[in-house]
């Protein structure tokens, strides 16, 4: 067949006014498509749509109005857009975005693709969890074809007929380099590791805490790891230490995940390796499924505060929409299904000059309900919190806190006291 190669004006002139235009995200995110937006978009009508970007070329339209913009992550480039309404945020679980997406009848869609193979099959290499979906639904199908991109094992790979066209890219992978370990960050994750059983399924996010967390495990004598869930770098080091087992592959791999987060070397890592599978949310993102498959499945999670009650807010800051619930819902749902499973909130006890502290009376956003934790670490200790009362939950997290706000968490505490109503 002959392939329909053209310019990224080209493709992205097929578009009709008034489209509903979604972007792959993280390291699969077309740069050079969503560069030339910036020329072609003003007076289309165009709302694109994303979720985590790390580059935003396209934000100069979104702030003089001729450009629409949706996530359902905002990230710090996109939080005054949000909070002053030049751009949307969409409150949604990741196992929930490809219902979303056929739901709002995309109309086009961008993704970074491998080129073809002898069978004509491109692969979405790092980045699937919602890519699969927006191709599957989207009208027009525009594909920015990358030589570098890893051609990646489980179901990232989709037939060359299936797009409109192809365009050479010019924008090299994005990169996203991990946060360095620092005293807090080691004493939070040496805490966990202490919880962690043998064998264990993690669900990691990103930030200093995961990401230390998965750097200290080799100090720990415990057997053999898996990961679901964000692929980073350091995981790269547990592979060829042996920690994860080369013989775990696809479809129960080392590593199952929907979207890396690292540099080239997870990349070069990921090319043709058949122990990280690359799954859509509908897989990656599926509690029913993820409990059934991984005993011992483990959720650590970060939050940007969490209330003495044990709600968790992982999304806000003084009423401005941060971040997004991601997939982390997803997940703590999956250890509260599987056969020993853990549900962990790992956080600071507070900001790191301690003037304001991250447990707090009553959180404004509730990300993950009381309901839904086990335990939750900080520098200060550990709480279990499963089985514990209202009240015992609120010594618990007040003894996590940071001192100098001790006293004050007390008294918030006895004057609405835990379980009460407004």
């Amino acid at each position: 067949m002959t392939l329909p190669h053209r310019t990224a004006r080209e493709a992205l002139d097929r578009i009709p006014a008034g489209a509903l235009v979604v972007s792959a995200p993280g390291m699969g995110a077309p740069g050079s498509l969503l560069a030339e937006l910036t020329a072609v978009a003003p007076g289309r009508g165009w709302t694109l749509v994303s979720g985590l970007l790390m580059d935003y070329p396209f934000l100069p339209l979104v702030e003089e109005g001729t450009l629409g913009y949706r996530t359902w992550h905002v990230m710090a480039p996109v939080r005054d857009l949000v909070a002053d309404g030049r751009a949307g945020f969409v409150p949604a679980r990741a196992s929930r975005l490809a219902a979303l997406l056929e739901r709002w009848q995309v109309d086009a869609a961008l993704v970074r693709v491998t080129p073809p193979d002898e069978r004509g099959r491109c692969s979405l290499g790092p980045s699937v969890s919602y890519g699969m979906a927006a191709v599957a639904s989207a009208r027009i199908v525009i594909a920015e074809v990358d030589p570098t991109l890893p051609r990646t094992h489980g179901d990232s790979s989709v037939h060359v007929s299936c797009f409109d066209s192809l365009v050479e890219t010019a924008s090299a992978v994005p990169e996203y380099r991990s946060a360095k370990p620092n005293p807090t960050s080691t004493a939070i994750a040496e805490r966990v590791l202490d919880l962690l059983p043998a064998e264990p399924t993690l669900q990691i996010g990103i930030g200093a805490i995961p990401e230390t967390l998965v750097r200290s495990l080799p100090s720990r004598d415990l057997g053999s790891v898996r990961f679901v869930g964000m692929a980073t770098d350091e995981m790269v080091d547990l592979f060829e230490t042996g920690l994860l087992r080369r013989n775990a592959v696809v479809p129960r791999p080392a590593i199952l995940s929907p979207d890396m987060m690292g540099t080239a070397r997870l990349l070069a890592f990921s090319h043709d390796n058949p122990s990280v599978g690359m799954y859509p949310s509908a897989v990656s993102h599926d509690p029913a499924y993820l409990a059934g498959a991984y005993d011992r499945f483990v959720s650590v999670n970060t939050a940007i505060e969490i209330d003495l009650e044990g709600n968790v807010n992982s999304e806000t800051v003084n009423g401005k929409q941060i971040s997004g619930a991601g997939g982390s819902l997803d997940y703590v749902d999956t250890a509260s299904r599987s056969r020993g499973g853990l549900r962990v909130i790992a956080l600071p006890a507070s900001s790191a000059d301690a003037r304001v502290t991250r447990i707090v009376p009553k959180v404004a956003t509730v990300t993950v309900p009381r309901t839904m934790v086990d335990v939750v670490v900080t520098e200060h200790g550990v709480a279990r919190l499963d089985g514990l009362t209202t009240l015992e939950r609120t010594e618990a997290l007040v003894a996590l806190a940071h001192p100098d706000h001790r006293d004050a968490l007390r008294a918030a505490a006895e004057e609405t006291p835990a379980g009460a109503t407004a």
